[in-house]
């Protein structure tokens, strides 16, 4: 599986290294946890529905308010965000 990083995954990552809210070893963990079994039960890996993005699916950080967009479209894996939950409900309510 391929795994790519959109500019505004790269921006929310270092807005959360910046304001220092999240470690960064919980998203590499995360990331790890996906590529190994993306359902595990830990993830909630879930599709959303959206207009916007028919590929787009939400996952959560194990232990923390935190969820992550990825966009998936046969074996490449797009990562949109890490996001805390109202980011979540806000990117994700016109969509």
């Amino acid at each position: 599986m391929k795994i790519v990083q959109s500019k505004d995954y790269i921006r929310s990552i270092k807005r959360i290294k910046k304001k220092r809210t999240l470690s960064l070893v919980l998203i590499d963990e995360t990331l790890t946890l996906y590529l190994s079994d993306r359902h595990d039960a830990r993830l909630q890996f879930k599709p959303i529905t959206c207009k916007r993005d028919k590929h787009r699916h939400s996952l959560r950080i194990p232990g923390t308010q935190y969820r992550m967009l990825v966009s998936i479209v046969d074996d490449t894996t797009t990562l949109v965000c890490v996001c805390d939950h109202d980011d979540y409900d806000r990117r994700n309510k016109n969509c």
